[in-house]
């Protein structure tokens, strides 16, 4: 009864956009995002209604904050409470619990009703230590440098791409990025993130010892042809099914996420204080879970 959409996948009078991932953004008559959203999702085809984290927009049925998710810079879950009933609904949009260099941290909101992705909602994706996953990339990285080979890190185009990047630097690689994720990256600094060395746009030419970031999608565009003696690499959480290096063609996967794993969304569940609660856009296995805890879900 509210007349507000969460991330609808198609035009709507008002809505509100969590993150600029296109399977979250819909062309709506009124967008109500992030500042970091609508920077990234520029230029945008609808008419933004920026809303800093912590502020208040307050119509006649319901007052609207946006609080940081922690999955990407400008990831936003919505805090809806409704004027007829006080009813306090948060939607978590996709989020992210572990600290992300690139992102502003998740921050916990109390609420009544709580509507949350559920991605990795299956007890088989519980992630290691991302220290621990990282240190093991970076070694195989080193190695297929030793060896002569050019090794290629796949992350998304937004988001995880530039989370890798920084990561990559810190730890003292060379770094040559795809041209359209370089773009990506340089509007973070725009944004206030800081890298921790310089990087390049990648120019079709590899140099020695030298990482190269791509987004997955450059395996079936051609944007990879003509690197030689090429290595690749994949950060996902997906990586934990048993033939993810098959299912991505990859050399190497990883389980390392911009998603919360499935302990982590359980705990956010508590940490909210949610009475009730919905699951989206993943496995209804976490719903089942909650209602063995009690919860009404």
């Amino acid at each position: 009864g509210l007349d507000l959409w969460l991330d609808s996948r198609v035009r709507r009078d008002a809505g509100v956009i969590s993150h600029a991932h296109s399977d979250h953004v819909a062309p709506n008559r009124v967008s109500v995002l992030s500042p970091g959203t609508l920077r990234l999702l520029h230029p945008f085809n609808t008419q933004p209604r920026p809303l800093a984290f912590g502020e208040t927009l307050s119509t006649e049925r319901y007052t609207l904050s946006l609080h940081p998710a922690g999955h990407v810079l400008g990831s936003a879950q919505a805090l809806v409470q409704s004027h007829v009933d006080g009813e306090r609904i948060l939607y978590t949009g996709d989020f992210k619990a572990w600290p992300n260099p690139a992102a502003e941290p998740l921050e916990p909101v109390q609420c009544d009703t709580l509507i949350m992705e559920a991605t990795y909602g299956r007890q088989h994706y519980t992630f290691p230590s991302e220290g621990e996953v990282l240190a093991r990339g970076f070694s195989l990285l080193r190695e297929w440098l030793a060896s002569g080979h050019t090794p290629v890190v796949l992350g998304y185009r937004v988001g995880k791409a530039q989370e890798l990047l920084h990561h990559l630097l810190r730890a003292g690689f060379s770094v040559a990025v795809e041209p359209a994720t370089y773009q990506v990256a340089r509007a973070y600094e725009e944004l206030g993130v800081v890298f921790p060395g310089p990087y390049r746009s990648y120019d079709g030419t590899p140099r020695d010892g030298e990482v190269l970031l791509f987004p997955p999608s450059a395996k079936r565009t051609g944007l990879l042809d003509g690197i030689p003696r090429r290595k690749l690499l994949m950060f996902t959480g997906w990586a934990l099914n048993r033939h993810a290096p098959q299912t991505y063609g990859v050399d190497m996967a990883l389980p390392m996420s911009d998603h919360a794993d499935f302990p982590r969304l359980v705990e956010y569940v508590k940490r909210v204080g949610a009475k009730r609660v919905f699951t989206v856009h993943g496995f209804s296995d976490l719903a089942a879970h909650l209602r063995n805890l009690g919860y009404d879900a």
